[in-house]
């Protein structure tokens, strides 16, 4: 019987493996993170793509602008159809956000290049340097996040209450 089995398995695997869960479910993550990166974006007024919390920090466009030029570098170095950068100086609301949504479909493009092996077995240049492309795609989901974060505080800044996060 175990025979039987492990024989079913070891058939199976390739089937299994085609379908690359793994990956999937990475994309659908990154996916909600596109959703909420963009109601973030939205939520500020345009006029207000300018302010900063103070002079030290990027404002609010310039975040908006530097989480999608962080997606097309980090992911230059596997990604199907690599983007060329956003203009930095291109900050308005409109502009900002048609660039998130154009990076974080060229980010997902690039994830939908590795198969579940690959995760663990590939290594890329992420950027940042070589390294799996498991620890590729988490360095650009934190890199996301991390600048998303930002956002958030200049959304209260601001007095606006942002959205609910979601995973």
């Amino acid at each position: 019987m175990r025979v039987l089995s492990a024989l079913l398995l070891f058939s199976l695997s390739p089937l299994l493996a085609a379908d690359n869960p793994g990956v999937k479910h990475i994309l659908d993550h990154w996916n909600k993170s596109k959703e909420y990166a963009v109601q973030i974006a939205e939520q500020m007024p345009a006029e207000s793509y300018v302010s900063r919390p103070n002079d030290a920090e990027m404002t609010f466009g310039e975040q908006m602008v530097h989480i999608a030029n962080g997606i097309l570098f980090m992911t230059k170095g596997y990604a199907p159809k690599p983007t060329a950068f956003f203009d930095q100086k291109k900050t308005d609301k409109e502009t900002a956000i048609a660039d998130l949504k154009t990076a974080f479909d060229a980010g997902a493009a690039a994830i939908g290049t590795f198969s579940d092996a690959d995760l663990i077995n590939k290594t890329v240049d992420s950027g940042e340097g070589k390294m799996t492309a498991l620890e590729a795609v988490i360095l650009l989901m934190d890199h996301v996040e991390h600048h998303r974060g930002q956002a958030i505080v200049y959304l209260r800044y601001k007095g606006i209450k942002p959205v609910d996060y979601r995973f």
